[in-house]
This record gives C-alpha cells, structure tokens and sequence, in this order.
C-alpha cells in the first residue's frame, strides 16, 4: 500500500469542503464578496411632491374633455377623471403657470390667473431672486379704497369700445389685476351685418406713492364676430381653476376642489349653451426658452 503524501490530503480536503459549501450556498471567497458589492436594482424616481396637481370637479358626469394650460409657453396637458368619483392627478408638471379649461355639456368653463403679477413667468424666478418687482409676495391687502381708485381709472377713461365691464378685480396693496369683457357692438368702419368686436383681456395695475396706475394689458382673446353667434356661446371664467404655480420652490401639491354649475354663470362670461370657437379667437403669447 501506497501513502499520499500530506500536502495532497490537504488539497483533496480543501477541494471537497469548497465543493460542499456551494451545495449548501454558502459561498465564499472573492466571487461572494464581489457579489455582496454588487448594488441592489435603482428604483425609478419619484415624481416631486411639489409638481403635482390634483383635485375633484364634481359632478363628474358635466366634464367632457379637460386638461392643464400653461399659457406663456402655450403647453397643454391632458387631464383624465375617473367619471365616477370626479378625482383627476397630474404629475411631474413642468415649472410655470397653469389654468384648468374644462368642455362641459353647456361650454367651456375656463381657469385664470387672478395673481397681481408683473411677469407671466414669476413662477420661474428662483425664490433668492425675487424682489418687489420680480414675483415677491405683495405686502397688505386690497381694500375698498383701492378698489374705486382702480375702477375710476376703468371706467372714467375715455375708450373706442361702447361696452366694458371687469369681471374680476383682484390684487393687493400695491399691485391689481382686473379681467375685462370689452364690447364694440355700435357702428364702427366696415362693420357688417350684426357684427362686434369683442375682446377678454387682463388689466394689470400698481400703486406707486400712493397712486394706481395703468401697468399693462395683456389680451387672452378676440373676435370680430356675428353679435347672434356671440350670444349662443357658453364661457365661463374662472380664478378657483387657474393659476397653479409650479415653481422650484414649491413643495406640496396644488389641490382643487370645483363643483361645475349646471348652466354658465352670465357675471362670469357668456351664458349661452354652445362650446365658443376659443382657438380661432386667442392671442398666442411669445414662449420663452425654460431650461427644465
């Protein structure tokens, strides 16, 4: 009988115990300590809290066709609700300003930014940047003082159109908005049959030494249109479904919660029962070039 040599039985012995270990999977050795290295699979990121719009409109069955409008970068997002209970969520929203427009049986109800701004774009000013007169929060609020000084200046200014009125006047102690319905329904050049011109614009003011003035103008829509035509339309405009400010900043998501009426309320637009031709009458603004 032959003897094997010591340091062989050391290797046979060393060779087997490895073998069982992997049977029992226990590995070891470089390969499992490469493997323990070895990151777990990245889980895809989470939209932002703060880019988040959601809410309920109610009753469900009154919206039609809805989405989410940034108009100075005139980008629309469509909106999807559960025709059951009204709820609806948009996620990931890119940074600017955005308005709700809803098609319902009876028209178009439409969201508007009622904020005093002096920028459309106030929302994409980073929040080290902004001063009074770059999207910083207004000091004190409107009173009942301002708001005559800024309707003398409405409506004591000579104007072309024989029709005017503000259907909504907002703002603070220093700066204003008001959005007009502005009416042309007399005689004017080339008129023809019934035809007016008709116009829905944003009237930005600011207080400056104790004084309001005239800041800007800027025209959401207009139409020269027959005036027959014009009274079949239904629109609404709205400040509760309008500007939803997605800003760097922000942190929380914008929640809405509308109920929709059964008919166009006539002091808030027109109150016929026809979905109004808004693309052929809106003014389209310049977008500017946002880095996201």
């Amino acid at each position: 009988m032959q003897w094997a040599p010591c340091g062989a039985l050391a290797v046979a012995a060393a060779v087997v115990g490895a073998v069982l270990a992997l049977q029992a999977g226990g590995a070891s050795g470089p390969a499992a300590a490469k493997a323990e290295q070895t990151p777990a699979a990245k889980k895809p990121d989470q939209p932002a809290a703060g880019r988040t719009i959601r809410g309920r409109l109610t009753p469900p069955e009154r919206v039609l066709e809805a989405y989410l409008w940034e108009r100075a970068q005139d980008r629309k997002v469509p909106v999807k609700v559960d025709p059951k209970t009204g709820a609806f969520e948009a996620t990931a929203m890119r940074l600017g300003t955005w308005d709700l427009v809803i098609r319902t049986p009876w028209g178009r109800l439409e969201g508007v930014d009622m904020a005093p701004k002096v920028s459309d774009y106030d929302a994409l000013i980073p929040p080290e940047y902004r001063t009074a007169d770059l999207g910083a929060p207004a000091a004190g609020p409107m009173t009942e003082d301002d708001k005559k000084a800024i309707r003398r200046i409405i409506y004591e200014v000579k104007r072309y159109e024989n029709k005017i009125r503000d259907v909504y006047l907002a703002g603070s102690a220093d700066k204003a908005v008001a959005l007009m319905d502005v009416l042309m329904d007399a005689d004017f050049h080339s008129k023809k049959a019934d035809e007016v011109t008709w116009r829905i614009e944003l009237w930005y003011y600011e207080k400056n030494y104790d004084a309001w003035t005239a800041f800007r103008t800027r025209v959401l829509y207009r139409f020269r249109v027959s005036g027959a035509a014009r009274q079949t339309w239904g629109w609404q405009f709205e400040p509760a479904l309008g500007g939803f400010n997605i800003s760097e900043d922000r942190k929380d998501p914008v929640t809405v919660e509308f109920a929709i009426p059964e008919k166009p309320v006539a002091e808030k637009g027109l109150a016929g029962n026809k979905y109004p031709p808004a693309e052929s009458g809106r003014v389209k603004d310049a977008a500017p070039a946002v880095a996201e």
